[in-house]
């Protein structure tokens, strides 16, 4: 049965009364009742009493869930429903459908509201969100990776990027697997490829972490919780009758405390935002992370070494990355392969990819890909290719395409079609147009543009100056909808502040009188935790001492470092040896 247009939307105006929604969908008798910020589910006789007070608004495909904003001490409510959408093809009996358009109903059913969300609509309507369908109750979850569905039906919440929108719905219990779907942001490429009367399906998934989502220039580098910018797991897979296999690869920021500040064309210089012992916590917390989710690691750096000229940011970079590696704890069991790849691959020659397989052969051969026969696993992946170079889009998608045509004749003699060489180009052809495609797909998320192959410099010349375009003018609107979208606007500013200082993360969510409450009674659960303050005054006098030969180079490591060692002792309030937590410099 073809997907089509199966939930319906019903709204009741009928003042003083308060405005309504009535949502419902084919084949369900009960519906959802959205009233006075309230949600309800309604049964089959209770639709049926209260339907004819309702008049039709519109039809849609699904329902992602309500967006919360908030509007001084009002939060505004906005039922989101996916009303264009086109399949990008069948993997199993499921059904991949990328957005195309959305429509936002006002809750409140105030039209003024709909400039609030137009940028997030933008976002929903851009083409690089997908989900999944099937007229069965089982389906995929694009969520997930081949590998992990065999193990868990647990979404995968890293990719799971309309999960703010269900939080409404939860608060009031409703049952979210029935009513809403479930949306992906990246690329999804599928085609069918023949064996003779065998129909194979040939597919890439590339995943977007919404964990530290951004655009190019506003988002970099890790954050306190070892998140980084950009992070990608892509899949390759083969689907034939009752076998799958896949090969899975992930791409990923440097790992450290860095940004590229900066307007005009060539001003975005690499700047480490924060000082090199910042960087440590995060970095091991992103390396723990990715090995306790993909197993053994490597990492493919892919950033210029020269360190004259427009690279010299990349070499200052790649050499912090490869210093942090080497005094971390993953040093011993995370191997740190270093490849220039525009020295080595100018002009888009990739020939010399050949010198990197060499260094990269071991890792490919024991980290192996999953393979399965009907419910039996019979081969696992047991570790992950980490690629970045300064972006992780144009070179990172060359190489991840070298290293899955490297993998893809191993897939397919699992799959007993290696012997025939035809079978076999037609299987390199297609994946090879589909890394392409995935690399655009990947690029316009991030950049704004396709990816620049080093094809055609025409192509790659007009994708640079629109990027220029994208990254001044339009990528702070759009920051600003992704963090509405994955984070909500749900709070006033300090409630938000206080509780984000005082709870976890996860319980951000909670309704607005439930969090106010909590920072109420913080004191019932919060313990007050002594920390020690360094207060000085520079006097610079007007500038004098940084002109003078004898100032210029005096170090300021005694008054910022070890002010209680060489300060009165009658101005340091307590000396127990501990570090300094706070410097107030004024």
């Amino acid at each position: 049965m073809a997907m089509g247009k199966s939930f319906r939307v019903f709204e009741k105006v009928n003042p003083p009364n308060p405005y309504s929604i009535l949502l419902e969908q084919r084949m369900k008798d009960d519906s959802v009742l959205f009233e006075s910020q309230a949600v309800a589910v309604l049964s089959a006789q209770e639709t049926e009493s209260v339907k004819r007070q309702y008049t039709k608004l519109c039809d849609a495909y699904g329902c992602l869930g309500v967006l919360q904003l908030n509007a001084g001490e009002n939060t505004l409510l906005f039922l989101v429903v996916v009303t264009g959408c086109i399949s990008v093809g069948k993997i199993r009996d499921s059904e991949i459908f990328r957005i195309t358009q959305t429509n936002f109903i006002s809750l409140r059913n105030q039209s003024q509201d709909e400039e609030r969300i137009s940028e997030v609509r933008k976002l929903l309507n851009s083409g690089t969100f997908y989900f999944s369908w099937s007229s069965t109750t089982e389906f995929i979850d694009i969520t997930l990776c081949a590998q992990r569905r065999y193990k868990t039906a647990v979404t995968d919440n890293r990719f799971f990027w309309n999960r703010m929108l269900h939080i409404h719905l939860m608060r009031f219990g409703v049952n979210c697997w029935q009513w809403l779907l479930k949306v992906m942001c990246g690329s999804v490429e599928i085609r069918t490829v023949y064996v003779g009367h065998r129909q194979g399906r040939a597919v890439i998934i590339s995943r977007l972490s919404c964990e530290r989502a951004g655009t190019r220039f506003n988002v970099r580098g890790v954050n306190d919780d070892g998140n980084v910018a950009n992070f990608v797991e892509t899949e390759q897979a083969i689907y034939m009758d009752n076998e799958i296999t896949s090969y899975l690869q992930i791409r990923g920021s440097v790992p450290l405390f860095w940004e590229q500040p900066g307007v005009q064309v060539g001003s975005h210089k690499v700047k480490m935002s924060r000082g090199p012992e910042s960087s440590v916590s995060a970095f091991d917390k992103h390396f723990m992370y990715i090995k306790e989710r993909y197993g053994h690691q490597a990492i493919v750096n892919l950033l210029g070494t020269s360190l004259i000229g427009s690279k010299e940011g990349e070499a200052m970079l790649s050499q912090l990355f490869q210093s942090h590696h080497q005094k971390s704890q993953h040093c011993d069991d995370v191997p740190h392969i270093v490849f220039d790849y525009h020295q080595e691959c100018r002009g888009g020659n990739t020939k010399n990819l050949s010198k990197l397989k060499t260094k990269v052969d071991i890792y490919l051969k024991a980290y192996s890909f999953f393979y399965a026969k009907d419910d039996e696993v019979i081969s696992e992946q047991r570790g992950t290719l980490r690629t970045n170079c300064l972006d992780c889009l144009d070179r990172t998608n060359c190489v991840q395409t070298f290293f899955g045509i490297q993998i893809l004749g191993n897939q397919l003699e699992f799959l007993n079609l290696h012997e025939k060489q035809q079978i076999v180009s037609r299987f390199e052809e297609v994946f090879r147009q589909m890394w392409v495609n995935n690399g655009n797909e990947v690029s316009k998320i991030y950049a704004g543009t396709g990816a620049i192959q080093g094809g055609s410099k025409l192509m790659d010349g007009a994708r640079s100056a629109a990027r220029t375009i994208q990254n001044n003018l339009l990528d702070h609107s759009k920051q600003e909808a992704i963090d509405v979208l994955l984070l909500g606007n749900t709070l006033n500013s300090e409630l938000a502040d206080r509780a984000r200082i005082l709870l976890e993360r996860n319980m951000l969510h909670a309704p607005t009188n439930v969090l106010r409450e909590m920072c109420k009674r913080s004191g019932e659960y919060v313990f007050p935790k002594k920390i020690r303050v360094a207060v000085g005054t520079y006097n610079v006098n007007g500038g004098k001492h940084f002109r003078s030969v004898v100032y210029k180079d005096v170090s300021l490591s005694d008054w910022l470092l070890d002010p209680s060692e060489v300060s009165s002792h009658s101005l340091v309030d307590q000396n127990d040896g501990s570090p300094v937590d706070i410097f107030a410099v004024g």
